[in-house]
Order: structure tokens, then sequence, then C-alpha cells
């Protein structure tokens, strides 16, 4: 005669053991996204780097300083909020995302400690920003010097340099986990503590 089968519950994950806590870090790594804060940060560094080089780049094509001086200067009116909206559009999407559905990743069980933008994620930010940054160069380009031609020539001259400045720009950015700038100005005390951040 066959032992009747149990009907009571399995015991539950002991709270203490390792597996459990190494995957309440990693759940409290992936809930954590970009403060509006660090946003903030994030754009006005940007900026400072891409309106240097924006400056640079309509001189060379211009020949004129207070031209290059005045293109440079408006786009830091209009790209500071530009480069926000489009951070915070990107804190919508979740810390290892881009790992999760990437089919070559060989990250995608990375320790939460680890947790950061990966590269496929920095360089996926660089090309949806260019595509916002160079559109609002071309019309500020076109405000100033009223030249078509120049305008679309200093945009599309932009499109190579800051592609690959906004890249190295999130890998910097990408070595600062988040949650750290909230816990620095104590903004917010319920971020969680995850093993390995600074």
């Amino acid at each position: 005669m066959n032992p009747p089968l149990s009907t009571s519950p399995e015991p539950a994950a002991d709270p203490a053991s390792p597996e459990h806590e190494a995957l309440a870090q990693r759940r409290a790594a992936l809930s954590l996204r970009d403060s509006h804060l660090r946003s903030v940060i994030k754009a006005v560094s940007w900026r400072l780097i891409g309106t240097i080089d924006t400056m640079v780049i309509s001189y060379a094509w211009t020949g004129q300083g207070g031209k290059a001086i005045a293109i440079g200067g408006s786009e830091v009116l209009t790209k500071i909020g530009l480069y926000y909206l489009h951070e915070r559009v990107w804190a919508r999407v979740p810390l290892g995302t881009m790992r999760q559905i990437s089919t070559f990743s060989q990250d995608q069980a990375m320790p939460a400690a680890e947790l950061r933008d990966s590269n496929l994620r920095s360089l996926l930010k660089a090309f949806s920003w260019r595509v916002v940054g160079t559109i609002d160069t071309i019309l500020v380009s076109y405000f100033w010097t009223k030249d078509v031609r120049k305008a679309l020539i200093i945009g599309g001259t932009d499109v190579l340099t800051k592609v690959f400045l906004y890249y190295l720009h999130e890998r910097a950015w990408a070595r600062i986990p988040l949650g750290t700038i909230r816990r620095y100005f104590r903004r917010d005390e319920s971020v969680p503590e995850v093993a390995g951040s600074r």
C-alpha cells in the first residue's frame, strides 16, 4: 500500500541563508533607478563637455568666434532640459534590462554588488541621445548662421564626435552605483545599501 501523500507546505527558504541574501541584494539593486538629482548632475556635467565640443566644431566651420559662442551658449539652454528628459526616459528602464534581453551578454547572472549600466546600454543611450541632440544642434546652428548647409555640416560633425564623447561620459557615470547620489545628499534614507557600492 502506497504511503499517503504529504499535504504539508514545503519549508520556506531560510532568510538568513546566503542564497536568500544574494537574491534580496539583486532585487534591491534592480529596483534602483536614476534619481532626479543624479539626472540633473549628469545633465550639467555632459553639457560642459558638449558645449566645448560644439563651440570648437562651430568655429571650425564658420570661422567666427562670436557665432561659435552663440551656438554653444544657446545649446546650454536647450540641451540641459532635453538631456534631463532623455535621462528620465531611460530611468524607466530598470538596471540590468539590457543584460536580460541581450542574447550575447555573458553577465546576466552578475552579482547585485556589480550591477551597473552595461556597455550595450551606454551605447544605446549614446545613439538615442545623438538623434535628439543632433536635431537640436542643427536648429540652433541654423538660427545663428541662417545657412542650411553650414547647420547640417555642424550637426553632422557633431554626430561623429558626440557619440564617442557621450559613451565615455556614460561609462564614467556607470562607475558610480545607483543610489550613491541620494545617500550622499541624504535625500532618500530608504535607498537600499547594495553591498560593494560606493
